[in-house]
């Protein structure tokens, strides 16, 4: 609504209003010299950092960020807009506002949401008479009690039931709100037909949700049918009361639980919320109707910056993930997944394996990029070096989203483990491609670098000849038969005779201990190439882990080549033992 409140009105506001008194009531503040300090409400912590001026009246977390002047800390804390936030301090200080003049626009839409509120109040008590009904609501109670609703969810909900009836919602609030069918119509609870030009409810045979906006208000409802029938949900139209991209089911009740726990979890449907709900966890909203929305993630800002997406384990859920994502790490949002067995959403799963569970699977949630990482390789071929290309090609758009310059470092560094493609090539190849806005690298560039890196044993001699703390690390933590070069493992034996016997180790000095030409041919070789790494100690341990994985691979393939001479022999047992020492070297790496 573009309503305009007059500049010395605000001015008054700011001037009457004590933001220490309006923060005090739900902040317990402290005397910390000019200031008053307390513990911050817009995001979880331990030792107060959440700061108020009452001589600038202003205030700052220095925690987390947030600031402002009273209206900002009004809007923030109560969720409303800036008008709202006007209001409320209007009334509190008695400070007169203007009204909209009779017939503007302005004054028009404020009727009109007053209006829909009050169908919308009424409707919601009629549905739940309906269900409350000894005859007409009982199918709906079977259906809740087979569900394991308790009366306590029912009622929090409001759940109500729209029995068979055309005109019974219709009906009632022509006579208990004095309301026209046309103007119902509007409201989104009754629908013209095409042909007949009679109004009907638009709601009929259904379980009814309530949908209610941040501040508890219901703005519209949503549907479900119990048996056959299409669509399984049915929600209100957007009307000006209900924009379906600009709400989140739940928030209203789980907003001082998301602060608390400083974490919001996201589902989808709607008995995903109010399962876990009804289970304690309360922390939860869903995005129901609408994939996740900016508006939608601007409401959690407000009271956390740590979501975690549960979505279905199945393809839509997963793609529902990826798009919620793309929204929450825009507005800076840090974001995990959590992994649900196949074939379960949070509803089931909870049912199946209770509270204690679901939180655990919450605590074991991946970060998104890892969670993406892992299903791009399980898409790919990381085997290949093609497939390697593609798969950081399909990586390569969600890095780009990432802002934040150290969670981007951290990200790409877990591409490079995960993948196998050198850490500083693909970075210094991620630049380029977003200097020029594109979202791939190019596949000859990959391939190129790829063809000239040397393998990671080369790399851990490299390290291990220019810092002797670091190769004292790496004999600790591999051995010489790790190393497939037969010149590569000479070296390192070399190396930790040279400690073993309380030497110093550098090229000059094994050069004179080696026993022949092509040994000390490659310490000078290796010794005489500059550094590619600035920290040594995140390169060995690329290295380390690469050489494990290129380890296991290779024995794998010998054992798959054992298991294939065995089955043509015709030693099943044998084959079988093969089988069973591949699944094993798998399962521990």
């Amino acid at each position: 609504m573009n309503y305009q409140i007059p500049e010395h009105i605000i001015d008054e506001l700011r001037t009457r209003a004590d933001l220490v008194e309006i923060v005090s009531e739900s902040v317990t503040m402290k005397k910390s010299g000019k200031n008053y300090l307390g513990l911050c409400p817009f995001h979880s912590e331990k030792t107060p950092s959440f700061t108020v001026s009452p001589e600038k009246q202003i205030f700052h977390c220095f925690g987390c960020g947030n600031g402002g002047n009273v209206f900002k800390f009004i809007m923030a804390r109560e969720d409303v807009s800036f008008v709202d936030a006007i209001r409320k301090l209007a009334s509190r200080y008695g400070v007169p506002l203007p009204q909209a003049k009779p017939g503007s626009r302005e004054a028009s839409v404020k009727n009109e949401r007053e209006q829909f509120l009050r169908f919308n109040e009424i409707s919601a008590k009629y549905f739940q008479s309906r269900l409350t009904d000894p005859a007409v609501g009982k199918v709906a109670r079977d259906y809740i009690a087979k569900r394991g609703f308790s009366e306590e969810t029912v009622e929090y909900f409001q759940l109500g039931w729209a029995e068979k009836s055309w005109n019974g919602l219709l009906q009632n609030l022509q006579k208990s709100a004095f309301a026209s069918p046309a103007q119902l119509a509007k409201a989104g609870l009754v629908k013209q037909g095409d042909d007949s030009g009679n109004y009907y409810d638009r709601f009929r045979e259904r379980l009814i949700i309530p949908l209610k906006d941040a501040n508890g208000n219901i703005i519209g409802f949503a549907g479900r049918v119990l048996g056959e029938g299409n669509p399984k949900y049915l929600n209100s139209p957007e009307t000006s009361l209900y924009k379906k991209g600009n709400h989140l089911f739940g928030l209203h009740g789980a907003r001082q639980d998301i602060r608390e726990h400083d974490q919001v979890l996201i589902v989808e449907g709607y008995f995903d919320q109010i399962v876990p709900y009804q289970y304690g966890i309360k922390n939860v909203v869903a995005a129901c109707g609408t994939a996740l929305t900016a508006r939608q993630v601007s409401l959690l800002r407000n009271y956390t910056r740590n979501a975690v997406l549960v979505f279905d384990a199945d393809q839509a859920g997963s793609a529902a993930a990826d798009r919620g994502f793309d929204v929450l790490i825009e507005q800076g949002m840090m974001v995990r997944v959590a992994a649900l067995p196949k074939g379960q959403d949070p509803d089931s799963f909870l049912r199946e394996n209770g509270a204690e569970a679901f939180l655990r699977l919450i605590d074991q949630a991946k970060p998104f990029v890892e969670h993406f990482i892992e299903k791009s390789m399980a898409a790919g071929d990381p085997d290949s070096m093609q497939g390697r290309v593609e798969i950081v090609n399909r990586l390569l758009p969600l890095l780009g989203k990432i802002k934040n310059n150290i969670e981007r470092s951290q990200a790409v560094q877990m591409v490079s483990e995960r993948v196998g493609v050198d850490d500083h090539s693909l970075l210094a190849e991620m630049k380029k491609a977003l200097a020029r806005n594109e979202t791939q690298v190019k596949t000859e560039v990959l391939e190129t670098q790829a063809k000239t890196r040397r393998p990671p044993e080369w790399y851990l001699v490299h390290i291990m000849l220019a810092d002797s703390a670091q190769a004292q690390d790496i004999l600790d933590q591999v051995s010489p038969d790790d190393f497939q070069n037969p010149v590569c493992r000479n070296v390192i034996q070399l190396i930790s005779r040279q400690f073993s016997e309380g030497k110093p180790v550098s090229a000059d000095r094994l050069v004179d201990v080696a026993e022949d030409a092509e040994t000390r041919q490659f310490l000078t070789q290796v010794a005489m190439t500059p550094l590619e790494f600035e920290d040594l100690k995140m390169a060995a341990r690329e290295c380390m882990s690469q050489l494990k994985r290129e380890n296991m691979k290779g024995r794998i393939h010998d054992l798959k080549q054992q298991m294939v001479e065995a089955e043509k022999a015709g030693l099943t047992v044998k084959s079988r033992e093969l089988f069973n020492q591949v699944k094993e070297i798998k399962a521990t790496n």
